[in-house]
């Protein structure tokens, strides 16, 4: 439960950096479930626009959700706690 509370703040996160117009794409498209022609139609833009923000978004965010993985397995690592044997 707590890993995943992280993993969801974490995606909260990166899709909150977004800029405003690949923000707004992935919103309608991921949380409000709407088609490419809605999401142009909503946002008056081409339904090519639409693909294009979406692409470059998600590429965004995975690079994000990558780089904010690997920093919270860093700070993690530098606080175990470390056994002489």
């Amino acid at each position: 439960m707590l890993l995943r509370r992280a993993n969801s703040e974490l995606v909260k996160k990166a899709v909150e950096e977004l800029a405003l117009e690949f923000r707004e794409v992935v919103i309608l498209r991921e949380l409000e479930g709407l088609s490419y022609k809605e999401i142009a139609a909503v946002a008056h833009i081409p339904i090519g626009t639409v693909m294009s923000r979406l692409a470059r978004a998600r590429n965004q965010l995975q690079q994000r959700l990558a780089n904010g993985t690997n920093e919270e397995h860093r700070y993690e690592a530098d606080f175990k706690p470390v056994h002489s044997g």
